[in-house]
């Protein structure tokens, strides 16, 4: 796991810096005024639509190709991947064909105060990006068959490929001053992103058979799992939407900018290391939990757990104590204003315990659906939403924007103390004070060096650019944090580093 997970990191980290200079151009160029909300307004819902249907068919893909696999063979896999494939494209022309017809009102929806000229723009974007929906349906199911056969490399490098298109389409639009280079551009990067897959899926093994059966018996069984799934990321995903409605209706539509350039640098968190993470475990897990080897299941899901948070924790901590110089620097350049940096830093840190939190839930959720249980983490997500729509109301009146921040942080803590409640419950015992012990000496090492971090840019800023305050100023922290660790004997930490030993001397 150690190894793999880290060669997903590092190509993960390549994408998420393109991803930073994508934001960075954007904000030079369009800033976090009107036409960056009418953008993420646009993209929102062929992403939600590609993540949330990603999840769910690779959640239930995994498990049930290692069961076609194990009672009929590779060419039985294969049939029920390629009948997956021709079913789920059916469905997308039925979904692009409902988001094309009902675009102005779902951009309604998703920013409220849009209207006019911005509506029309909102909605003519909407309708050319969502015809990128086939090709982000198709690559959610190879990716999981390319996870299957161990290539990680290919599905970790298509944020590379994403950004370069962004940012070049970005740069011709502040250039010739023509917003639709940059949605065209758009829908090239989300479309030709996975170019490589076809061609990978075949080298390993993949033969595309002309079947479409409804009744598939594999089909069903991957529904059974994936659908409740789709429900539940379905639920974290219109939780967004509903912050950003709410965000549109009460504080104006460019405040859906100041929250999308917030959840960016967080995001850098969650893509690096916790997709990382549960991209690399979850084949192995669904297999274990497939095979009905519980307890090797869990001793490997509360590891990714233990491992997640070695990177999560810091990291958040030292990104909400260095919010403002952070964002600064990554944003604060032409259109992004001073004024714009203070909001977006103050709900950054609003925002930040949610990845944390969130890491938790989605390694945990894996481990259910290892063993064909998607109703509980539904249920509890379900649960999760209630309670953030309840508390957006209530705390936005309070805290203003931040409220909506505040609100969702809140919900997730509870969902994940739900989730781990309802995992020692129905799968026994899991070394629980082992691994609080664990999270406990990670987050004291981590709120240390977020001190030290802050303390120590503080000093810098004074005589240093800020480039370089924040550089050292991380760097120093990292330092203190990698000794805190090594003190303190985590397992994980240490299993981790036999694990690239061991690679080295081999090599």
């Amino acid at each position: 796991m150690g190894q793999t997970t880290i060669i997903i990191m590092i190509l993960t980290i390549i994408s998420k810096l393109f991803g930073f200079i994508r934001e960075s151009v954007m904000a030079a160029f369009i800033g976090a005024g009107e036409l960056k909300s009418i953008y993420t307004t646009a993209t929102t819902i062929p992403t939600m639509l590609a993540n949330v249907i990603s999840l769910g068919i690779v959640s239930g893909f995994i498990p049930i190709y290692n069961k076609a696999k194990n009672e009929g063979g590779e060419e039985r896999a294969n049939i029920f991947t390629s009948n997956l494939i021709n079913i789920i494209l059916i469905y997308g022309v039925v979904a692009l064909s409902i988001i094309f017809i009902f675009a102005g009102p779902i951009c309604k929806i998703l920013s409220p105060d849009l209207a006019g000229d911005s509506l029309k723009l909102a909605i003519n974007f909407t309708r050319i990006v969502i015809f990128s929906l086939f090709a982000l349906l198709y690559s959610s199911i190879i990716k999981g068959y390319l996870n299957i056969k161990g290539n990680f490399v290919d599905p970790a490098s298509t944020g590379i490929i994403l950004n370069i298109f962004i940012i070049i389409s970005t740069i011709l639009t502040g250039i010739f001053k023509n917003p639709y280079i940059l949605v065209v551009g758009t829908f090239l990067a989300f479309t030709l992103q996975y170019v490589r897959f076809p061609f990978v899926a075949k080298k390993l093994g993949f033969k595309y058979i002309k079947k479409l059966d409804f009744s598939d018996a594999y089909v069903r069984s991957m529904l059974i799992i994936g659908i409740p799934v789709i429900i539940s990321s379905a639920a974290d995903h219109i939780s967004v939407l509903i912050d950003n409605s709410m965000a549109s209706a009460f504080f104006g539509v460019s405040s859906v900018s100041k929250m999308f350039y917030a959840k960016t640098m967080l995001n850098f968190i969650m893509g690096v290391v916790t997709i990382s993470v549960t991209t690399a475990t979850f084949p192995e897990i669904a297999k274990l939990g497939q095979s009905g080897k519980i307890k090797e299941m869990k001793d490997k899901t509360i590891s990714a757990v233990v491992l997640s948070m070695l990177l999560v924790i810091p990291a958040t901590f030292g990104m909400m104590a260095l919010s403002n110089p952070i964002i600064k620097l990554a944003f604060e350049r032409n259109a992004f204003t001073t004024s714009d940096t203070d909001i977006v830093a103050s709900v950054l840190v609003s925002y930040g315990p949610y990845i944390i939190f969130s890491s938790l839930i989605k390694i945990l959720a894996n481990a259910f659906y290892s063993v064909r249980d998607s109703k509980t983490p539904v249920i509890i997500l379900l649960i999760q939403q209630i309670i953030n729509l309840i508390m957006n109301i209530i705390l936005s009146k309070i805290f203003g924007l931040n409220g909506l921040a505040y609100s969702t942080s809140v919900a997730t803590l509870i969902c994940s103390v739900l989730l781990f409640i309802s995992f020692r419950k129905k799968l026994g015992d899991f070394k629980l004070k082992t691994t609080i012990k664990s999270l406990l000496k990670i987050s004291i090492v981590s709120f240390l060096i977020c001190i030290i971090a802050r303390l120590s840019f503080e000093f810098f800023i004074s005589t240093l650019p800020l480039i370089l305050s924040i550089t050292v100023s991380v760097l120093l922290a990292g330092v203190i944090y990698l000794i805190g660790i090594i003190l303190l004997k985590i397992p994980e930490f240490n299993y981790l580093i036999s694990s690239v030993k061991k690679k080295i001397s081999k090599k």
